[in-house]
């Protein structure tokens, strides 16, 4: 307890709560999220489906045998396409993102050449269980999972009339009524989860919520919808949340609202889902998303929605601002207004912080007592801009060469701060650098900011002070007062411009790899000194592309849009403006896939074999071979 009054004592800190325990300031923390309000009961879990039936494999040769002319595309049966897919979800192993790429777009491919495989419930099986078994996260098992669970509801003959749980093959099911067609009772949201028994998003393998509704001839439907309903773990997305089903838009019908969260996202990603046409339609205009921050407040039916959404200011100080979004319901889609509110830096310890920066370019007292006096205003929210604000007062006790409070302060933060966390690391920076034979409030403040992502000092900041507080002067070597002062000079050039005197543009060892420093002879005595860019001789220059990227547009057109010809368009468009670049490999069977979507056999033909040829033991060599069979 002695221990934690003196490094309130130090910090100083009013609330010791707010400091510890601590996360790595690489970001901001994690928000909470909505709880889905249906609640799933406990159960024990159960194995992944399991199935002895062999599904055929494609394994081609390594290399192609035979000249070009005697290769034809692959004539494809459904369960052979299955069976190329379940061969590579077998072979996925953790962190391989080329594999998982591929899968994604096999199934693609599935989708376009079979629409609804796999039809036999025996392959379909085999490859559910074979994805659930894949790492976590690395593919989309919807495809799989929503035949599987619409198959099992019908066999199990259920009905809409009541919430319901159920479980069937290790999935939980959650059943709540609702109306979306207008035809009265026979609709529900089907939330899935898979295990049985994980309630927390980390240790779902799987987790959605769908539309169900009953046809004319009794049989239920999970219907499709565009967006396609999110799930998750996939890729970026962690979770998914129920948001509630309620006429939003004053139709009389029920929609659906859910909502994903994103890792690394502040904010959260809303669809709202409405009926039409036999399907689920999201309401947000096209090219819009909902995007919210705080808990939701629905209004009363046609009113509009308006929702907080969040900008991060400083991911050093965790400094967030807020702007409210109206979206009201116009032409069949929710439109938010063309001029957005400004966003408003939110009142808290860190925001204030960062709107007094830069703090290090103020005399060191002064900075400390404004940090002093804005510590007591901190909330259990405030962790991150605290401890920050401690790294940073420990600095400027150094730089007013209070050197032993300094260390005193940060060997007790150092001994509070959680193993791998920034104030750890900053902490170890600056013992290892105090202990130093040559160490200067220089060195160190370099040391701190090149140890972690937004390190608790600038030295660039701090030479602004310097050479505002006492210039340098023009009787003595440039090398000569740097070097007083911890510095080396790196580089040095006199910039010449007509209309100005000459200029000595000088890089320090310590500062920034891009920042320079120009002295000006103003003055008869003394230099003025101005942070500058790199002179043009020392600008780095950009370094020639050796290999043309996949451009995300071209997998979000084949696999978002199902548009083979705008992939295309994009790839070769990318392919004119760099053509002195060769195209990545998944690049190449992109644009093979979409030759072949889009009736190109010839092209198709030659894309596949030349990759193959070219690559033969690669993922995309392997999935090009078995696009051809030898006639």
């Amino acid at each position: 307890m002695r221990r934690l009054i003196a490094l309130i004592l130090l910090l100083p800190f009013a609330l010791l709560a707010i400091v510890f325990p601590l996360t790595a300031q690489d970001a901001p923390p994690l928000f909470a999220t909505n709880t889905p309000p249906v609640d799933l009961p406990a159960a024990p879990g159960m194995p992944a489906m399991a199935t002895n039936t062999p599904i055929p494999t494609l394994r081609p040769v390594f290399r192609p045998d035979a000249p070009f002319e005697q290769y034809a595309l692959r004539r494809w049966d459904e369960n052979t396409f299955v069976g190329l897919i379940l061969d590579q979800v077998q072979q996925l192993q953790d962190g391989d993102t080329a594999r998982a790429l591929g899968i994604r777009l096999l199934q693609n491919e599935l989708a376009r050449r079979f629409p609804g495989a796999p039809h036999d419930p025996t392959a379909r099986e085999a490859l559910l269980s074979a994805m659930l078994n894949a790492p976590r996260g690395m593919l989309d098992l919807r495809p799989v999972v929503r035949p599987t669970i619409e198959t099992a509801l019908n066999q199990m003959q259920v009905t809409f009339d009541q919430q319901n749980s159920l479980e069937t093959n290790g999935f939980a099911l959650t059943i709540l009524p609702a109306n979306f067609d207008g035809q009265g009772a026979g609709d529900a949201v089907i939330r899935t989860t898979y295990p049985v028994g994980a309630q927390d998003s980390a240790a779902l393998f799987y987790s959605d919520y769908t539309i169900a509704t009953v046809g004319t001839d009794g049989r239920i439907h999970l219907v499709s919808a565009a967006p396609n309903f999110p799930a998750a773990p996939l890729d970026d997305v962690e979770a998914v949340w129920f948001e509630g089903v309620r006429d939003v838009n004053g139709d009389g019908l029920d929609e659906l609202a859910v909502s994903q969260t994103i890792t690394g996202e502040i904010n959260t990603d809303l669809f709202i889902y409405g009926w039409r046409n036999g399907s689920a339609v999201g309401l947000a205009a096209p090219g819009q998303t909902i995007h919210f921050h705080d808990a939701l407040v629905w209004p009363p039916a046609s009113q509009p929605l308006v929702v907080s959404e969040n900008r991060v200011e400083s991911a050093a100080w965790n400094c967030l601002a807020d702007r409210p979004v109206t979206w009201t319901w116009s032409s069949n889609f929710y439109r938010a207004p063309e001029t957005l509110a400004e966003f408003v830096p939110q009142n808290t310890l860190g925001c204030q912080l960062y709107a007094s920066e830069p703090l290090l370019s103020m005399p060191p007292a002064a900075a400390q007592a404004l940090i002093e006096q804005l510590l007591p205003q901190a909330d259990q929210n405030d962790s991150i801009a605290a401890v920050r604000a401690a790294m940073l007062i420990a600095m400027l006790k150094v730089f007013q060469g209070d050197i032993n409070g300094a260390q005193t302060q940060v060997n007790l933060l150092a001994e509070m701060a959680p193993p791998d966390s920034w104030a750890a690391a900053q902490a170890k920076a600056f013992q290892d650098g105090i202990r130093q034979s040559n160490s200067t409030p220089l060195s160190l403040c370099a040391a701190l900011q090149n140890a972690t992502p937004q390190g608790a000092c600038d030295v660039d900041a701090v030479l602004a002070r310097v050479f505002a507080d006492q210039p340098l002067r023009r009787d003595e070597s440039l090398d000569a007062q740097a070097a007083r002062l911890g510095l080396t000079v790196q580089a040095q050039v006199t910039i010449t411009e007509v209309g100005h005197l000459d200029r000595q543009a000088i890089h320090f060892d310590l500062s920034a790899p891009d920042a320079w420093w120009a002295f000006a002879p103003l003055a008869d005595d003394v230099y003025t000194a101005e942070r500058i860019s790199p002179p043009p001789a020392f600008t780095a220059t950009a370094t020639p592309i050796t290999r043309l990227e996949t451009p995300r547009a071209a997998f979000d057109a084949l696999l978002a849009e199902d548009n083979p010809q705008q992939a295309l368009a994009i790839i070769n468009t990318a392919i004119s403006t760099h053509s002195t670049a060769p195209l990545v490999s998944s690049g190449r069977y992109v644009q093979a896939v979409s030759y072949e979507a889009t009736g190109d056999r010839d092209n198709a033909r030659r894309a596949y074999f030349s990759l193959w040829q070219d690559e033969p033991e690669s993922v995309w060599g392997a999935l090009a071979a078995a696009h051809l069979e030898k006639r």
